[in-house]
């Protein structure tokens, strides 16, 4: 049978599109013109997504927000249609304990729902390098692990369900801060007369190295400040992993600073402004200029 993938956004778009490579796949998503998209590539649109449960054992979903996820499943007709042993797999970064509260609510009806969301943005989708971060039990990875090893070459196991929500999240308070330390680091160095283009070469080389400022080249000296991953979504993770170490006695002193620090940013920027545009706080802040003048538009607010 099919596979369906519901949520076509930046990330669920470019998840399908792998996918589909390898896979007959039907489609669901508020945007019509998503849909369409992926048809034009070999998928099928499948507007009504009781349609697309009836029609398919296993079931992807990448949505904004655990919330979102609920909705998709109880609300839309889903539930209603879900056949016994279908296996649904939420790659949306959520929250952990939600997934768990709805997969055994699922469970009662022999339907089966992982979590397995990815780091690595879309390019790493579409180049089939992105990292799956599997919350599932031992039989439900074996089942879906030869559909994720044809999405990507790095696929984990995390744990039992909601254990790939949980490391995600972890990932992304740890690039978060990584993310406004270099930010900082390159504001101190232009202040401080080095110039930005070589001060990423020089850390990129040295102990401060890390993701961030391999891309930063290419994205924040360029001005590419175009929403991809936005602020909104990031804070939205932040409060997640902030939460999570609340509900588990866990101190994140730096975890909660950087969820602050993030909150004033989106504050000035929106909540739809991209990650990166971070920097034009930072700049703003110390009078620098890491960002060209001719940057991508941005308004501060």
């Amino acid at each position: 049978m099919s596979i369906g993938y519901i949520g076509l956004g930046n990330m669920g778009g470019a998840l399908a599109e792998r996918l589909q490579l390898s896979h007959p796949l039907l489609v669901n998503d508020r945007d019509e013109a998503a849909m369409k998209r992926l048809a034009a590539a070999g998928a099928t649109a499948c507007p009504d997504a009781g349609d697309l449960a009836a029609n398919c054992e296993t079931i992807f979903l990448c949505l904004p927000t655990s919330a979102h996820v609920r909705s998709v499943i109880f609300d839309s007709g889903l539930h209603e249609r879900l056949r016994p042993g279908t296996l649904l797999v939420d790659q949306s970064t959520g929250d952990p304990t939600v997934t768990r509260e709805m997969a055994a609510q699922l469970a009662s009806q022999d339907v089966s729902l992982i979590d397995a969301p990815v780091s690595g943005g879309w390019r790493g989708a579409q180049a089939g390098t992105i990292a799956i971060m599997v919350g599932a039990s031992q039989d439900d990875f074996d089942r879906i692990s030869p559909i994720l090893d044809d999405v990507s070459s790095n696929v984990f196991h995390a744990g039992d369900v909601g254990a790939g929500q949980v490391i995600k999240l972890v990932n992304n308070m740890i690039s978060g801060a990584q993310r406004l330390l270099s930010l900082e680091g390159m504001a101190l160095a232009a202040k401080n007369g080095v110039d930005p283009a070589k001060a990423v070469e020089i850390l990129a080389s040295g102990g401060g190295r890390n993701v961030f400022l391999e891309k930063f080249a290419g994205r924040v000296l360029e001005g590419k400040l175009a929403p991809g991953f936005t602020l909104g979504l990031l804070l939205k993770d932040l409060r997640l992993a902030c939460d999570l170490g609340a509900a588990s006695g866990t101190p994140l002193f730096l975890g909660n600073l950087t969820r602050d620090l993030y909150q004033t940013h989106l504050n000035e920027l929106g909540p739809q402004a991209e990650v990166d545009a971070s920097a034009l706080v930072i700049d703003r802040i110390a009078g620098t200029h890491v960002v060209p003048a001719d940057h991508d538009h941005v308004d501060l607010r």
